[in-house]
């Protein structure tokens, strides 16, 4: 008996061991998380909320700052924020539930559901992969578009009838991300449905996952309003200040553009993202073969496997490269202005990332991702680099003036930076891309801060301005202006 006795004594006080090993480790990676996101709020490079899960359990829960600055209103887990482009996961998941059910085939001609498309080759599997090369809507002007009202989807779909602006290429043949192949798909949804994409959503996705907090919402045209919701900020190198995104002449897209939904336009809690997360483990909303498609790149026409920035992209997931500590890794983030967010999935592992922020452009969200992952797996993380807040100075009319104009890029003419200006503000605008505010810290010298970017103008002996040069992601790109 004594030695039965001591055998087990033996074996408890392992387990004994083993359990606060693993509570010491998890109570490490709590302050280190903690001490991450504490020092980031503190400098003002972070204002949101966040979740770090494992096996479905929340190991860090916190927010941090404010929801509404006017009104000092805090953030708590159960503020909704703009998911942005994490919104396309959930509409993938609509059309990945349409499929099970045979209501539709991913080889589907688009043409097939919404009478009068132009574009006869594409497929709701380029839609899905980004490789349909259809242009990108966001950067549409009042030629494409009504501006003076909130459009909707349909809206967009009519303009593509209407207008049929060229294909970036030929479907198959690169991939190339475009908010447009969303807008589609949610319009797909609705025609197979029967129902509208915010009632789709609701009845089955949001509701059986128990999503109170999770919705499709137009910040500005949806009525009822959100309560307990996170306003948007952009910091204005003008005022040396936060503002509302609403406040930037260059986000006036965001009024007209209002109404569309599918790319973008669902708003969630951290505490929601956690319930959607670890529905993906289960069958409740496909089944787990269904659900494995979501994960699978595309193969482009040469035989290629389509990549998006040298990732592979599946339904409204970017599929990262595994190691050996993390297994498998699925991400994506969404980015619109005033809104940045990001969720990152290590299924092998069971543990889960879910950030949301309402203050825009300030931190890296890749960095900050890979210091978390770093902290969750128990690896050295180095802090963000913080985006420095910049302060313009003030030109005059004149010197607004002298930098308008087209400048065609040297290595590809038909890609164009149009500068244009008003009294105290200069934008540019990249081909198929939004126009964007870009401030001085020169008569010659801009910056932007939608992204880490400059343009520097030169400036010729006679003294007029006729090229400038793009910095950006350690590349120098020259444009001439165009006569």
């Amino acid at each position: 008996m004594r030695h039965k006795v001591y055998h087990w004594t033996k074996y408890l006080f392992i387990y004994s061991l083993l359990i606060t090993k693993i509570a010491t480790a998890f109570g490490q990676a709590n302050h280190n998380l903690d001490s991450l996101f504490t020092t980031l709020s503190k400098n003002g490079d972070f204002n949101g909320c966040v979740i770090v899960a494992e096996n479905g359990k929340p190991i860090y829960e916190k927010a941090f700052g404010l929801a509404d600055f006017a009104n000092n209103q805090q953030l708590d887990n159960q503020t909704m924020f703009e998911l942005a482009s994490v919104s396309k996961q959930f509409t993938a998941m609509a059309i990945m539930q349409l499929h099970q059910s045979h209501k539709l085939d991913y080889q589907d001609k688009v043409s097939k559901y919404l009478l009068q498309f132009p574009y006869d080759d594409i497929t709701i599997d380029n839609l899905l992969h980004h490789t349909s090369g259809l242009p990108e809507f966001l950067g549409w002007n009042d030629k494409l578009i009504d501006t003076n009202k909130v459009n909707h989807d349909e809206d967009i779909l009519a303009s593509l009838i209407k207008n049929t602006p060229p294909l970036n290429f030929k479907p198959g043949e690169q991939l190339s991300y475009s908010n447009t192949n969303y807008v589609l798909l949610a319009l797909i949804i609705e025609k197979v449905s029967g129902q509208t994409f915010d009632q789709y959503m609701d009845q089955h996705i949001f509701r059986p996952l128990g999503m109170a907090h999770t919705q499709v919402y137009h910040q500005r045209s949806s009525v009822p309003k959100i309560k307990d919701y996170a306003y948007g900020y952009i910091y204005s190198p003008s005022k040396g200040r936060f503002v509302i995104n609403d406040s930037i002449p260059g986000n006036r897209y965001e009024y007209y553009f209002d109404g569309i939904a599918g790319p973008y336009g669902i708003s969630s809690t951290t505490e929601d993202m956690l319930k959607w997360d670890q529905s993906l483990y289960t069958d409740r909303l496909v089944s787990k073969d269904e659900q494995a498609a979501a994960y699978v790149p595309a193969l482009l026409k040469d035989g290629k496997t389509a990549t998006l920035s040298g990732l592979p992209y599946g339904f409204g997931w970017l599929v990262l490269p595994e190691k050996e500590y993390t297994g498998k890794r699925y991400m994506h983030t969404g980015g619109y202005p005033g809104y940045m967010s990001v969720i990152s999935r290590y299924p092998d592992k069971n543990k889960t990332i879910i950030i949301l922020t309402n203050i825009w452009n300030v931190v890296n969200m890749y960095q900050l991702n890979n210091a978390v992952e770093n902290i969750v797996f128990d690896r050295p993380f180095v802090m963000p680099t913080p985006i420095p807040y910049k302060k313009s100075v003030t030109l005059n009319p004149a010197q607004f003036k002298a930098i308008e104009g087209t400048y065609a890029l040297d290595l590809a003419p038909r890609v164009k930076i149009t500068i244009t200006s008003d009294a105290t503000q200069a934008y540019a605008q990249l081909t198929g891309q939004m126009k964007a505010e870009i401030y001085p810290e020169s008569e010659l010298d801009f910056f932007y801060t939608i992204v880490e970017a400059r343009i520097k103008f030169v400036k010729e002996n006679n003294g007029a301005i006729n090229k400038l040069i793009l910095f950006q992601n350690g590349q120098q790109l020259t444009a001439s202006k165009e006569k």
